[in-house]
């Protein structure tokens, strides 16, 4: 069960970071931001969830540690996204 917390942590980051996307999409330089955006996001929901159930993030013994997992993870999501935008990329490029 210690675990949970760093998935959940990066998903919802994903997902914060497609909505930042899509309401800033006419703001092409303030993409530059989002993954200092998500590491703040992280950070704070590492806080939350440690708050919340401490069990839920590993290692996680004072709320600095999960302070560090939460801004990790965070940043861990925009590597995420460049993973999928990469395979989309590449499926493109071969159907041509």
């Amino acid at each position: 069960m210690e675990f949970v917390g760093v998935p959940v942590i990066v998903v919802c980051c994903y997902i914060f970071g497609e909505i930042y996307k899509a309401l800033l999409k006419k703001h092409k330089e303030a993409y530059k931001y989002i993954p200092v955006f998500l590491s703040v996001i992280g950070g704070l929901l590492g806080i939350l969830i440690h708050l919340t159930t401490p069990n839920s993030i590993f290692n996680a013994d004072n709320i600095w540690i999960a302070l560090g997992i939460g801004i990790v993870s965070g940043a861990s999501s925009t590597g995420a996204n460049q993973i999928i935008k990469q395979l989309f990329k590449k499926e493109e490029n071969s159907n041509e």
